[in-house]
């Protein structure tokens, strides 16, 4: 008999336990849709409880908003899970949303699986800040100085020409031989970026020809990135990382952070050697200078 109580007890605490998440949400839910009755949204399709409009994106989202415009205009919202997502589907919209009303506009919704987020960096990341503060402000000098002035571009215009150089002096050496283009590409892509940003090569081009780890980790977080994610539409689930993204999103950020390691470490130590010091300094050198962390370098390098 006592088992028989302790066996309903039990099962009745996982019932409720089950219940109380699904019960939030539905409550969550109906409070959003009370609330926006009252709120100046744009307008809208109808959205369904708890999942919102997420079963009408489909496979091809940019197809479905266009003919949502058709139909509610160059602003309209919609609901992805409890998430509530205004669309700008004109050139006009867009201008105002990201030019005229930059600054007030200007925070990102930051996906669960961005290394920004799980480290707590994510108003120290550029692409990720969640508003216009002084290191914002020092970033977008940062990258408009050393990475996209006039100067800046025409002083790695003799880098771009060197490696375009390699690349064909590599392909004519593999005369014969099976080459594959798609690895070579990423090759001499990747050692031009990785230059103009720490002025130093982190792959061989024959290395990755043969082998192509690093493609194969930039494809593999790519995927990550935008694969949907649960977590995204109903950030309650997102401590349980239902789809393992996360998880995977962890392992490649090692993956690519411990390749800079060295790298970061070898540089703070000649920074600090007057004797080796450089007047030239590139964006790494610029990052080490304002007390940025490693782990605050690799955010910014990856995203």
């Amino acid at each position: 008999m006592a088992t028989i109580v302790t066996d309903i007890s039990s099962n009745t605490l996982f019932t409720v336990l089950f219940l109380l998440p699904l019960i939030y949400l539905i409550a969550k839910q109906l409070k959003t849709l009370y609330s926006s009755r009252f709120a100046p949204l744009p307008p809208g399709p109808y959205s369904w409880p708890i999942l919102g409009n997420a079963l009408q994106i489909g496979n091809s989202p940019h197809i479905t908003l266009a003919n949502l415009a058709k139909t509610y205009g160059p602003l309209f919202s919609l609901r992805l899970g409890s998430q509530l997502v205004i669309v700008a589907a004109s050139q006009e919209a867009a201008t105002e949303i990201l030019k005229t009303q930059d600054r007030f506009l200007s925070g990102r919704f930051v996906p669960d699986v961005i290394p920004a987020k799980w480290l707590k960096l994510e108003n120290l990341s550029l692409g990720w800040i969640g508003e216009v503060n002084n290191e914002f402000k020092f970033l977008r000098t940062v990258c408009q100085s050393k990475l996209f002035s006039n100067k800046a571009l025409l002083s790695q215009s003799c880098l771009r020409e060197k490696k375009a150089a390699d690349t064909v002096r590599f392909i004519r050496t593999m005369e014969g031989k099976v080459l594959k283009i798609k690895e070579v590409a990423f090759a001499a892509v990747f050692s031009m970026l990785t230059n103009i940003l720490i002025s130093s090569d982190l792959i061989s081009m024959e290395q990755e020809s043969m082998e192509g780890e690093m493609t194969e980790i930039i494809r593999n977080i790519f995927e990550v990135g935008a694969a949907p994610n649960i977590s995204d539409l109903f950030p309650i689930l997102a401590p349980f990382d239902l789809q393992n993204l996360r998880k995977k999103s962890k392992e490649l950020y090692l993956r690519f952070s411990t390749m800079f390691e060295a790298i970061i470490e070898e540089r703070r130590e000649r920074k600090m050697s007057s004797d080796n010091a450089s007047s030239k300094e590139d964006f790494l050198d610029t990052l080490i200078s304002n007390g940025s962390s490693n782990e605050h370098i690799n955010v910014l390098l990856l995203v």
